[in-house]
């Protein structure tokens, strides 16, 4: 069974807080982490995903609040109100629907 989520691995990031709302769990951004996808993964947040890359919009969910900055930019950007988590950090402070 998949460990419940929990904050990463380690000394608390210095970044702004992400929140992954459906799982319950506040932390703190990481830099270390590549993308909002690898700090959920971290976290034993469930996620879905298959290209990394910001192209299948796999991993697609709602952006409750705050913004994110895309390191690359997707081809396609996701739907209004909604983040592509492969390729997003957070710009501000984020709640999504994870």
């Amino acid at each position: 069974p998949a460990a419940p989520p929990h904050p990463p691995a380690g000394a608390p990031g210095p970044g702004p807080t992400v929140s992954f709302a459906r799982s319950g769990l506040d932390v703190p951004w990481n830099p270390a982490y590549q993308s909002l996808l690898e700090f959920a993964e971290a976290c034993d947040v469930p996620v879905k995903w298959s290209c990394r890359t910001g192209v299948c919009h796999t991993c697609e969910c709602a952006l409750i609040g705050g913004s994110v900055r895309y390191d690359p930019e997707p081809l396609e950007p996701p739907a209004e109100g909604n983040v592509l988590i492969c390729c997003a950090r957070p710009a501000t402070e984020v709640w999504m629907d994870l």
